[in-house]
């Protein structure tokens, strides 16, 4: 049986655990044995503790950090360390990094590229970037991906806009969200009048935040008046010391006209990712900020409407040809609220679209992991 890694993984958001499980459960199918670097080691473990996860070595404990903190020259002595000495690494036969995006200047990626290049130094193995949205990069990191992108056997991204940031190279395979790589639930004939909406904080790009609390006031007072109530609710929420879109969301609630905040719930509890998929099927449609919440939505054949706070966002709709149901964060607030409206308008006839969107798109992320599985690891 042939072994492999998912490094850098970050299941403890929701929108990330649907990328990562996506992968792994249909490697396993497929009778691989699978393996997953993660942060928040201890955490993740207890969330999902059927699966064999394995601490990242640039996820530092107390001590590492402040003596990487004095000492930052030794960061990379220390990763290279740990890697060279992890067993669990020496009879693996490839190594795939979890799909998602984080090939951009936001975050920084330059240790998650390093600690997959090491161990396929070390052990000879094949190393595939999986469904990837690359960019935003500046130009230190535009020569750090030059630098290690070679060493792929295989670098898939997600959309358009990251295929033309890498398609110089030859390695580069274009593909949809992992994401849509889930099974497919029995939908629900949800005549609800509940719809979900979830948000979240983006600092980046020279985005206003005011001005997008105002476009979520603006989508929640068109909710309502067209008969529905709303709730709140992310792929992101219910975990101490981490990122919670609740937070955000209770004070938008706050924040809103008296007579409408009868009609708002912010739900802040945390789910699994199979328990957040059983609870979106209550919902109508769903308005949702993060993108993932918007793909769960569809995979359940239910109406989602996209708040595209970066290019990933817009992307996928278009992949969709769904890009009039995608504004951006800081579009114009009257234009965005017309399309929304246009969306309620269309709701019973866009179920059906949304259904047939879920196939076509489950079918073309598995005819994409065949292609990886029959070019590399086969």
């Amino acid at each position: 049986m042939k072994k492999i890694l998912i490094a850098n993984a970050v299941p403890t958001n929701n929108g990330d655990a649907a990328l990562i499980f996506g992968l792994y459960n249909k490697l396993v199918k497929e009778g691989y044995e699978v393996i997953i670097s993660t942060t928040r080691y201890e955490t993740v473990k207890k969330l999902y503790p059927n699966i064999k996860w394995v601490k990242a070595e640039y996820d530092f404990n107390k001590i590492e950090r402040k003596f990487c903190s004095k000492f930052p020259s030794f960061r990379k002595k220390l990763i290279k360390f740990k890697v060279l000495n992890n067993k669990q690494y020496k009879d693996i036969d490839a190594i795939i990094s979890a799909p998602g995006g984080y090939i951009n200047s936001y975050y920084g990626f330059e240790e998650k590229l390093y600690c997959m290049n090491l161990i396929k130094e070390k052990y000879n193995t094949k190393l595939v970037m999986y469904s990837q949205s690359v960019g935003p990069l500046n130009n230190y990191d535009v020569d750090i991906l030059d630098k290690y992108i070679k060493s792929f056997d295989l670098f898939m991204v997600r959309d358009e806009v990251s295929y033309n940031n890498v398609k110089k190279y030859d390695n580069v395979y274009k593909t949809n969200d992992a994401a849509f790589l889930l099974d497919l639930p029995e939908h629900k004939n949800s005549d609800s009048n509940k719809v979900a909406i979830s948000v979240r904080e983006w600092a980046h790009d020279g985005r206003s935040r005011s001005k997008y609390i105002d476009l979520i006031k603006g989508m929640v007072y068109k909710c309502i008046d067209n008969g529905y109530k709303v709730e709140f609710i992310s792929t992101c929420q219910g975990l101490s010391n981490y990122i919670d879109d609740s937070k955000i969301a209770q004070q938008i609630k706050d924040e809103l006209d008296e007579k409408y905040q009868a009609s708002v719930e912010v739900n802040n509890k945390y789910y699994s990712l199979e328990q957040l998929r059983e609870y979106i099927k209550g919902f109508r449609f769903v308005v949702g900020t993060r993108l993932h919440m918007c793909i769960l939505t569809i995979m359940s054949g239910i109406p989602a409407f996209n708040i595209s706070y970066e290019v990933k966002g817009k992307e996928c709709y278009k992949i969709l040809n769904l890009n009039e149901y995608s504004v951006d964060y800081n579009d114009n607030i009257n234009d965005s609220l017309e399309k929304l409206q246009q969306f309620i308008n269309k709701n019973d006839e866009l179920k059906e679209v949304y259904e047939n969107k879920a196939l076509e798109m489950n079918e073309e992320a598995n005819n994409h992991l065949k292609y990886m599985l029959d070019t590399i690891l086969k």
